[in-house]
């Protein structure tokens, strides 16, 4: 896990949505040390202006049970900002970013809750290992 959920009041073509959707697990993957399997990126398209305009603006909420520090943050912002930009044409000053750590107690997938097992360096959901 971490999953990031990207709105945009841009309108995108499938290429721009491949390219931003696999970019953007990239980054997780490398400034985050995230597992890609556990990556979850959804893009949608809203209704929205920021500062009364409607020039393209972004809202990026990133959340993770871990690995939610300063230095990651600025990581993650500093390479999926420059990829907004170019996918999308929203400019740096026009992303807001927000980042989330969620509790494991409040984090279900595979049909349960995910603890970890100080044993074998493990997430486990229902005593099966998560990906």
């Amino acid at each position: 896990m971490p999953a990031v959920l990207i709105q945009t009041n841009t309108v995108y073509s499938e290429s721009d949505r491949d390219k931003l959707l696999s970019g953007a697990t990239k980054v997780m993957v490398e400034q985050a040390h995230k597992n890609e399997e556990a990556v979850m990126i959804t893009l949608q398209h809203v209704d929205g202006v920021m500062g009364n305009s409607t020039e393209p603006m972004a809202f990026v909420d990133v959340r993770s049970m871990v690995g939610i520090d300063h230095k990651t943050n600025n990581d993650i912002s500093a390479t999926l900002t420059p990829l907004l930009e170019e996918t999308l044409g929203v400019p740096s000053h026009r992303v807001y970013f927000t980042f989330l750590r969620i509790p494991e107690t409040c984090w279900g997938l595979m049909g349960g809750i995910a603890t970890w097992q100080a044993k074998t360096r493990a997430w486990v959901v229902n005593d099966v290992p998560c990906k």
